[in-house]
């Protein structure tokens, strides 16, 4: 995986040659597409080898189901039926091969429109080829803010924004202080330092002054590579944070809970929605995950999620994540837009999926209002959830509104 860095708002990425060169190579390439009668191809671009293949293949699932359920239903109507083709592209978590299969699903497997990519810095690369070949890009997955910052067409993401993450992780710090009346003011930001995890940072500390925090520490590292985090850890420790938020993938959350607990630190943990989500993080660290406070763009305790739970559940054995649920709403999105272009040619296609406007319903199933794109192509609407791990499960205990569960503090903390 390559590295993405922010510096004074400017992206610097070592990929940039590399994207230079396929642009050039693309330029001038057919703008429409061409495709059999009955025939909806449908580009999947997500991590399915390597060390994010877990989450990949998860949001791989959660299309594969949109897909399988409306074409059980009659195909896209507006088209006689026509059903909808999946067409995976392997990233394996590399910039470089997410452009080649990015180019490939345009050029050889004639896709209407791609829906990923799960890696930030991944969605950055291969929504500039896409937009150079004129082919809608739904971002299901992949949060960092210059991903809708560069004034794309052709782009859409229905997660929400890096900054969004920092600004409802303190807005719930708010939240946590009134209730218990503990002043949680002082906060370490703990992150790995792809586009992901630098993105979320700047958000978090921005919001953290706004609000009047301080931010006492930054530290950041290599997920890919890190092997143990005992560095990291003391120097996060040896700042006496009163709260630690973390922007994580599976391997490195794992990591960083078993050297806290090493370290007998025993305050608030709070993710930005990265690994700690994950299955594997509580099944491998068992009792010791339980009080992991994380965002989630998602939750199964909801009327909607728990009904799609059911579904994903029963057809992949597994419980549904948010990675995976936003990749079944992106595919809704698009039979959505399909249904009103009543075509798969990717210029209509792009128009319709602009004019989005989708309400709660049975097939609108994220947190918010509904969806609507603005001028940069993100959703409106986009909201977090805030879950805690209680008894080796994941219970939602912010908003108020939404909650099945109030936070458990550590014992440690005394209100």
């Amino acid at each position: 995986m390559m590295m993405l860095r922010y510096k004074n708002s400017v992206l610097f990425a070592p990929s940039a040659v590399l994207v230079l060169i396929v642009l050039i190579l693309v330029s001038g390439c057919a703008d429409r597409v061409s495709l059999p009668d009955g025939e909806i191809r449908v580009g999947l671009l997500f991590p399915m080898t390597g060390e994010s293949a877990g989450f990949g293949n998860d949001c791989v699932n959660g299309s594969l189901l949109a897909i399988e359920e409306i074409n059980a239903e009659g195909g896209i109507r507006s088209m006689n039926g026509a059903m909808l083709v999946p067409v995976t592209g392997d990233t394996r978590g590399n910039i470089s091969e997410g452009i080649a299969q990015t180019i490939r699903l345009i050029e050889a497997e004639n896709v209407s429109a791609i829906i990923g990519a799960y890696h930030s810095s991944i969605v950055i690369a291969a929504t500039e080829v896409a937009e150079k070949q004129k082919t809608p890009f739904i971002v299901s997955v992949g949060v960092a803010d210059p991903v809708t910052e560069r004034g794309f067409r052709y782009l859409f993401r229905l997660i929400p924004r890096a900054e969004n993450y920092g600004k409802d992780q303190v807005r719930f710090l708010m939240y946590l202080s009134n209730q218990t009346g503990i002043p949680f003011r002082r906060v370490a930001l703990l992150h790995e330092n792809t586009g992901f995890g630098t993105s979320v940072a700047l958000g978090q500390r921005d919001a953290l002054i706004r609000a009047g925090f301080e931010p006492v520490i930054e530290v950041g590292y290599d997920a890919e590579t890190v092997s143990g985090m005992s560095d990291e850890i003391s120097r996060i420790i040896s700042a006496n944070p009163d709260v630690i938020l973390e922007t994580t993938y599976i391997r490195d959350s794992i990591l960083i809970r078993n050297e806290l607990d090493r370290a007998g630190y025993d305050s608030l943990l709070i993710d930005s929605a990265g690994g700690t989500v994950t299955p594997r993080y509580r099944d491998e660290l068992g009792s010791s995950a339980d009080g992991t406070l994380t965002l989630s763009e998602y939750s199964t305790r909801t009327r909607e999620g728990g009904e799609l739970n059911e579904r994903f559940l029963s057809r992949f054995g597994t419980n549904i994540t948010g990675d995976s649920a936003y990749s079944y709403q992106a595919v809704r999105v698009l039979q959505d837009a399909l249904e009103r272009a009543g075509t798969g040619d990717r210029e209509l296609l792009r128009e319709a999926l602009a004019r989005t406007d989708m309400k709660k319903s049975d097939r609108m199933i994220l947190p918010g209002e509904g969806i609507l794109f603005d001028e940069t192509g993100q959703n409106m609407y986009s909201q977090l959830y805030m879950l805690q791990a209680q008894d080796g499960e994941l219970v939602l205990v912010w908003p108020e509104s939404d909650m099945t569960s109030p936070v458990i503090l550590p014992s440690t903390i005394q209100s």
